[in-house]
This record gives structure tokens, sequence and C-alpha cells, in this order.
């Protein structure tokens, strides 16, 4: 009997669980990378809501500041017409 057909059976058997081996590795990893994943989504969605009710008073500060500045303009447009029409 030849060994050829013997040595290719062997290396057959051993490459076909070594990428069962591998196969099942990468199917894990992948697992894993989920789960890490999902955890950065989490984590970015708590930031991303406590950066938002930070923001928010900023936001509203800046509102009532340029309420503010349009109203101061519309003083001195107002005390401006008064002392044109003293002026004059």
């Amino acid at each position: 009997m030849d060994i050829l057909p013997i040595v290719f059976a062997v290396v057959l058997v051993i490459l076909a669980v070594v990428l069962s081996v591998v196969g099942v590795q990468m199917v894990m990893v992948l697992m894993q990378l989920r789960q890490t994943l999902q955890r950065v989504n989490t984590a970015l969605s708590i930031a991303e809501a406590k950066v938002a009710s930070l923001t928010e008073p900023l936001k509203q500060f800046s509102g009532t500041v340029s309420g503010i500045k349009t109203g101061l303009k519309v003083f001195e447009t107002f005390v401006g017409w008064l002392q044109k029409d003293k002026n004059a």
C-alpha cells in the first residue's frame, strides 16, 4: 500500500480540525466584540444625555442674554428718538 494517500488523509483531518477550532474562536471573538460595542454604545448614550443636560441651561442662558441685548437696543433706540425730539 502506498503511503501518500495515508499522509494526505492525515493532513486533511488535521487541517479540518484546525480550521474548525479557528472558526469557533472567530465566533467567540465576534461575540465578545458585539458585547463590547454594546457597552460602548450604552456609555456613549449616557455621556450624550449628560452633555445634553449640561448644555440645556447654557442654551437658556444664551436666550436670556440675547433677549436682554435686544431689549437694550430697543431702549437705546427709544432714548435716541427722545433725544432727537428734544434737540429738534
